[in-house]
């Protein structure tokens, strides 16, 4: 039934979303190919060509930084209001009526909403590098990708420990928008003000708890006082690799804490105390 649901949920919303970010990567083709009928990118805003090349590129490069800002919030909140729509408007009447738990809802609908994240990433990365790439920048950027990949099993502790706090965000992005959705939806006639106001607190919240870890760890006070002067490189990244790594992975178990918190807040919400009204 999971594999039901998420196939459901996966066509739903991507009907919209393929549309919008479709329209980007048409529109940064489109752009590029402006630009190489101009004379390039830097020739198009460098002032060597005529007024209306370069206020037409400037214009193009403001309109598609603004796309792709306005893609990828509205990608967030979509993800959010697809949760309040399906699960506590009136058409949480047939979701909930559905031989499903609110684990399996809650998990096949995270895991669309996660790979429209990655790949709402993807395309607005892929638009960039179709606007503004040539030869010579790839040619830098390839070798140091195949660089990085060659050295990763040599990278030090608190790099992998970056790297799961990065893999981690999105999870917490999103169940936090679902834990904001199911608590604002407590809130009779108001469920969606309800829900940026509970996401506004939390994230205050969250901060000032992150804070306070910080500070009774001791772990804030030493990064802050990080000096490196006078060491060789060995000695600086043994340094900072003792600092950063306690404190890379206290955010990782908040983050995981967290998770944790917001799923079986939502899960409960939806399991007892459902609102449709």
């Amino acid at each position: 039934m999971l594999g039901k649901l998420f196939k459901h949920e996966w066509i739903a919303i991507s009907k919209l979303l393929v549309v919008i970010h479709g329209f980007i990567l048409i529109f940064a083709i489109l752009s590029r190919i402006f630009f190489e009928v101009s004379g390039g990118v830097d020739m198009a805003i460098s002032g060597e060509v005529n007024d209306i090349v370069e206020i037409i590129a400037a214009l193009i490069i403001f309109a598609i930084v603004l796309f792709i800002c306005c893609a990828a919030m509205f990608t967030s909140v979509y993800i959010a209001y697809r949760f309040y729509k399906n699960v506590f408007t009136d058409q949480g009447y047939l979701t909930n009526t559905l031989p499903v738990t609110p684990t399996q809802i809650i998990v096949s609908k995270g895991l669309t909403a996660l790979l429209w994240t990655v790949i709402d990433l993807a395309v607005l990365a892929v638009a960039l590098l179709i606007m503004f790439a040539n030869g010579e920048f790839m040619s830098v950027l390839l070798p140091a990708l195949g660089r990085v990949l060659y050295y990763m099993g040599g990278l030090p502790a608190f790099c992998w420990i970056l790297l799961v706090m990065i893999l981690l965000a999105p999870f917490l992005m999103i169940i936090h928008m679902y834990f904001c959705v199911a608590v604002g939806s407590l809130i009779p006639n108001h469920k969606i003000l309800g829900a940026i106001g509970v996401y506004i607190a939390s994230y205050i919240i969250i901060q000032i708890i992150s804070t306070i870890v910080l500070v009774i760890t001791g772990l804030g006070f030493t990064a802050g006082s990080m000096d490196t002067t006078g060491m060789t490189s060995a000695e600086a990244s043994y340094y900072v690799g003792s600092i950063l790594t306690p404190m890379f992975l206290v955010s990782v178990i908040c983050e995981i804490i967290a998770i944790l918190v917001f799923f079986f807040v939502t899960k409960y919400i939806m399991t007892k105390k459902l609102n449709l009204e």
